[in-house]
């Protein structure tokens, strides 16, 4: 007994070591999962809130062409609706059961569009009707864009404890063998 104890307790040890890191690894996706779900749930209000809008421009048209007026169709807005629309192509594409680095990227990519074309709507010069966006929807884009940079930091903090995890020196080499990947950022 006295040759395998020593071989023995290192086995043993080393099991339980890669047991613990093993578990870790999963708390740590897990948890980033959770706030990968949670920026793509903030991010689908964003659809909505120019869904409204387009509903409502298409009602006012019809009035006001029943009444013999035209209005033209700002295209700084028909921009912000496409960039909203790619935003929920991007997010009905992506998986919401796994970490995966090409959904991330293009959600962050249609989301950086997305802010791109709110910039350009809002920069627009007020015309005799008023300014581009309405005050309410200026008062709910940023109620929205508050609540998804919180929900994307913390989303990226928690990515960021996933990758550094994986990358650390003994655990690199155990997680190829379970499928545990470094994650890109938002």
């Amino acid at each position: 007994m006295g040759d395998l104890f020593w071989p023995v307790l290192f086995g043993v040890f080393f099991v339980c070591w890669c047991l613990g890191a093993y578990n870790r690894l999963r708390r740590l996706r897990r948890q980033a999962l959770g706030s990968v779900q949670k920026l793509f749930a903030q991010l689908a209000e964003f659809k909505p809130l120019f869904d409204r809008r387009v509903h409502s421009q298409k009602e006012g048209p019809e009035l006001e062409r029943r009444q013999g007026a035209a209005t033209p169709v700002d295209a700084g807005w028909l921009a912000l609706v496409a960039a909203a629309g790619q935003l929920d192509a991007a997010l009905q594409s992506a998986s919401h059961t796994t970490l995966d680095s090409t959904d991330i990227r293009n959600t962050s990519q249609a989301l950086e569009a997305l802010q791109r074309s709110w910039a350009a709507a809002a920069e627009a010069p007020p015309d005799l009707a008023g300014g581009a966006l309405p005050p309410e929807l200026l008062t709910q884009w940023g109620v929205l864009s508050h609540r998804m940079l919180a929900a994307r930091a913390a989303a990226n903090q928690d990515l960021a404890a996933y990758n550094q995890a994986i990358a650390q020196a003994p655990v690199r080499w155990l997680a190829p063998l379970i499928p545990f990947a470094s994650v890109a950022y938002f």
